[in-house]
């Protein structure tokens, strides 16, 4: 299932938008199971967002009331590091604010769909890709496949590897961080802060001169000769992906 999440507060305009995503959803229904869903108001979105809801890709109306895109996005960003964001705004003052939220795209108005389209066409080429990754894990009851989206960390005690999942489920197998490193490390999103830790940078809250925070709040300890590379590497992946 692939969620999308439309916020506009104009309601001929956001009848308009989901229009073209109810057909970009018809002429790909082979390719992605598509729902989705249309908010007029900033509040009810971030509402649905507190109460569960989870969305892949998020297209937010810039210049809304009480709550602009922008900062609806900013409060997004504080919980959720991996939904793609599309903002749509008559106005290119807020450009600049749209990176520091990490926009997939910012999309000028009026929208017509031969604009709209290929920019869906390629978030949700990237959102499957991300979806589909993953690795073969041996835990002690049976084989499971993590897909790399979900896992927030890895740590290693002794000879046994630790998977920590968004979720908050953690699976437990046999092994030495080494092999990991194979699996891991080659996907961009995965930096090792420290010798017994792997971390997913799309689960980063923040970090400080010490420790990495993650979404679940634990601290990641930061080897102090790897601090200067690992700011560098998560400065460079969340600007430029």
């Amino acid at each position: 299932m692939l969620q999308i999440a439309i916020c506009d507060d104009n309601n001929s305009e956001l009848l308009q938008i989901k229009q073209i995503v109810e057909k970009f959803k018809a002429s790909h229904s082979s390719k992605y199971n598509i729902k989705c869903e249309t908010f007029s108001s900033s509040l009810d979105l971030l509402m649905s967002m507190e109460n569960g809801l989870s969305y892949d890709l998020l297209i937010l109306d810039v210049v809304m009331p009480l709550m602009t895109g922008i900062e609806v996005a900013t409060e997004i960003r504080k919980k959720n590091n991996l939904s793609k964001i599309i903002f749509l705004t008559s106005s290119r003052e807020f450009a600049v604010d749209s990176y520091n939220v990490d926009a997939f795209y910012y999309l000028l108005k009026p929208i017509i769909e031969e604009g709209l389209i290929p920019i869906l066409e390629k978030a949700c080429a990237d959102i499957a890709v991300e979806k589909e990754k993953g690795i073969l894990v041996k835990c002690k009851t049976c084989l499971t496949k993590i897909l790399l989206h979900n896992l927030e960390y890895t740590e290693v005690l002794g000879r046994t590897l630790f998977f920590h999942l968004t979720s908050g489920e953690v699976l437990e197998s046999y092994g030495t961080m080494s092999q990991l490193e194979n699996d891991l490390l080659r996907d961009k999103r995965f930096i090792k802060p420290h010798r017994s830790y792997i971390v997913n940078m799309d689960c980063i809250h923040r970090l400080t001169d010490k420790a990495i925070i993650t979404f679940s709040d634990k601290p990641i300890p930061i080897s102090r000769e790897l601090f200067k590379n690992i700011k560098q590497a998560y400065i460079d992946y969340s600007f430029n992906g």
